[in-house]
Formats: C-alpha cells, sequence, structure tokens
C-alpha cells in the first residue's frame, strides 16, 4: 500500500482502497486535491470539506452516488 507523508492523505487513500483499488484510489487524490489546488503533501483539515464534495464527483461515475456518498461523509469525518 502507498505511504503518503500527509496523515490526512493517508486517511483519505485508506477509505477509498477497499472500494477502488490502490491505482485508482491515487489517481482519484491526486487529480482531486489539484483540482481544488493543492498536492496531496499539503491537505490540512480545512482542505476535507472541499476535497470530499470533489472526491464524491470523481468516485460517483464508478461507484454510485450512494457509496460515492458514504466516502465522502468518511472523509469528511477525519479529524
Amino acid at each position: 500500500m502507498r505511504q503518503y507523508k500527509n496523515p490526512l492523505a493517508q486517511k483519505i487513500h485508506e477509505i477509498m482502497l477497499p472500494l477502488v483499488g490502490e491505482f485508482m484510489a491515487g489517481g482519484v487524490l491526486k487529480t482531486q486535491s489539484k483540482n481544488i489546488g493543492i498536492s496531496e503533501d499539503d491537505i490540512k483539515p480545512e482542505h476535507i470539506p472541499s476535497l470530499a464534495e470533489a472526491i464524491k464527483k470523481g468516485l460517483t461515475l464508478f461507484l454510485g452516488s450512494d457509496v460515492a456518498n458514504k466516502v465522502c461523509d468518511q472523509i469528511k469525518m477525519i479529524k
């Protein structure tokens, strides 16, 4: 499993990992972080709500809206 320097990025990756696999979890995290103007290493608590919503949009096509909403909710609970 990929290891991130940023503990928030690691937690987000671990939430997505069982649902979409290693490659896609990393790709979604990287792409959606970039889409909100940061890198995975720069994720801070204040980025979690907008990043969670961006990830939800990215995952809806692959997982459906119900599962993507659950992932979003899990990410928003990260402290």
